[in-house]
């Protein structure tokens, strides 16, 4: 069976192979058989672990340029790489199954790249308490280059460690965790080195908007309040950088803050005090040290700090308020949930702690706790969150990629089978 698999995955590439080879320059360079063989390792690896929905994906991705590009990539890297690989059970809950009709060429890449974490994840290198933030490999121009930005910056994801060498992945719809441990990989030969497959019960989803994220119960006077000074658009456009927004739970917007609303320079200085378009700042950026300066839209200065408890905070002058959700991962930049307006008012030292109607999930001891419910995405072009840590690899164009793969994968098995 595993040998009629192959002949079909090498068979697609000789296929086109015909095709493209009067493309081809006298002085291509050609990463020969290894590259078959690397992934044909990887192929046996997923079907040994029953993963084969993955595996049929991989080869899905061979049958077009995209897909040669996205492979390839993953057989050059030449850093660490973590494969997210969600269930055979996880891909027929949403619907995703081969032969994949339904799977656009962009979309299909997308969806891998999702799943491919930058660097070596594993419970033990997570913090005990709060997230770890890992960069994908998705690069957010990719879907959504509707400016100008030549952005290096990719879709992130925010990881927690689970129980029993588990990682969990918090998502916007749902958390996805994974299995107790990423899998042996000792039968491919050291041919695997730059792989660590960590197997998750959910696939993953692309990120919402802001617009989207603030219609949750509890989050909707933020989402007014941008209306009123018109930068919710402003807001959500794809930038380098992305943006930081510090949004206040609804039970804090009392009528004091209300009636400041009502002035429109007081207004536009009240929600500029909450963002940052020059930052995409997530928790690690501010927990590793006793505190750090956060400049936002209206000049002033934040200072956010993570306290001894284990909780977090952020401070415009003598208004303190707690974060008490951190790292929401939104379209193009992140949100964290606060317990106070970052601006003075006659109640702006009061003692008494809002509480939320959101539910929540896990967070340090002596933090209120907010979570987003379930929901859908009305933006038509798909979520992505920027985290800009890694500077984007040059590669070949789409067509130079697949017609290098076709011609030494054609002449790998040329040897195999002649």
């Amino acid at each position: 069976m595993r040998l009629n698999y192959l002949i079909y995955f090498l068979t697609i590439f000789s296929i086109n192979f015909k095709f493209g080879l009067s493309q081809l320059d006298d002085d291509l360079i050609c990463p020969n058989e290894a590259l078959t063989e690397y992934l044909t390792n990887l192929l046996d690896i997923l079907f040994s672990n029953g993963l084969t929905t993955f595996e049929q994906l991989l080869v899905h991705y061979s049958e077009n340029d995209l897909g040669y590009e996205f492979l390839n990539d993953l057989y050059n890297s030449n850093q660490k790489l973590t494969l997210l690989v969600p269930t055979n059970q996880a891909f027929n809950e949403i619907g995703i199954n081969s032969p994949f009709i339904g799977l656009t060429e962009d979309r299909g890449m997308e969806l891998g790249e999702l799943h491919l974490l930058q660097g070596d994840w594993t419970s033990g290198s997570l913090p005990q308490l709060g997230h770890g933030i890992a960069s994908t490999s998705l690069l957010i121009a990719n879907e959504l280059n509707q400016t100008d930005s030549k952005s290096n910056a990719y879709q992130a994801v925010t990881l927690e460690k689970g129980n029993d060498n588990s990682i969990i992945i918090d998502g916007w719809w749902g958390n996805s965790t994974s299995w107790n441990g990423p899998l042996d990989l000792s039968s491919s030969n050291g041919l695997l080195d730059n792989l660590m497959i960590l197997p998750i019960d959910q696939v993953l989803s692309f990120p919402p908007s802001l617009s989207t994220a603030l219609q949750s119960p509890g989050l909707t006077n933020m989402s007014s309040a941008l209306n009123v000074i018109g930068k919710s658009q402003e807001l959500e456009q794809l930038t380098e950088n992305g943006f930081t927004i510090f949004v206040p739970l609804d039970s804090v917007w009392d009528e004091n803050v209300k009636n400041l609303m009502t002035d429109s320079n007081k207004a536009m200085k009240i929600i500029q005090n909450h963002y940052t378009r020059s930052y995409t700042l997530f928790s690690p950026g501010w927990t590793g040290s006793d505190s750090m300066i956060l400049t936002v839209e209206s000049g002033e200065q934040l200072i956010v700090s993570n306290k001894q408890d284990g909780s977090n905070s952020v401070k415009f002058g003598d208004i303190e308020a707690n974060i008490i959700r951190s790292d929401i991962t939104l379209n193009n930049g992140v949100m964290h949930i606060i317990d106070k307006i970052l601006f003075p008012t006659s109640s702006s030292n009061s003692s008494e702690t809002p509480t939320s109607s959101i539910p929540s999930t896990a967070q340090p001891t002596g933090t209120t706790s907010a979570s987003i419910p379930d929901g859908q995405d009305t933006d038509k072009d798909g979520g992505k969150a920027v985290i800009p840590d890694a500077s984007g690899s040059s590669s070949a164009s789409k067509s130079q990629v697949s017609v290098q793969l076709l011609v030494c994968v054609f002449t790998f098995w040329f040897i195999l089978f002649r």
